[in-house]
């Protein structure tokens, strides 16, 4: 799935609704269909729960299990992480995307 960024504060706060979100081991995914015509990823992650290195490496492993999704809709895609989810390998956040109902 290709994608470009999710960047406006109106669009996260549109996405950070209880009604797209699920959440297991320390990430929240909060997934909703847009009419743009292309695929949206937004990732954040407290410089609280990790330091700049382990953010960047988080963004990265969103990045690539993003790319790797078959979809035939367009999504807009907000992942969150916590104070676990630096620590996650990269087949572990894959399983929890892809347990999403919309992915």
């Amino acid at each position: 799935m290709k994608f470009t960024a999710l960047n406006k504060k109106s669009h996260f706060k549109n996405l950070r609704k209880e009604e797209f979100c699920f959440a297991d081991k320390g990430i929240k995914v909060f997934v909703k269909e847009n009419t743009v015509g292309t695929n949206r990823l937004g990732v954040s992650i407290s410089s609280k729960h990790a330091n700049a290195v382990n953010r960047n490496r988080f963004k990265r492993r969103i990045k690539e299990v993003v790319r790797g999704l078959e979809t035939e809709l367009n999504f807009d895609i907000l992942v969150e992480g916590s104070s676990k989810a630096p620590q996650l390998k990269l087949i572990e956040i894959q399983n929890i995307l892809t347990k999403h109902p919309l992915l």
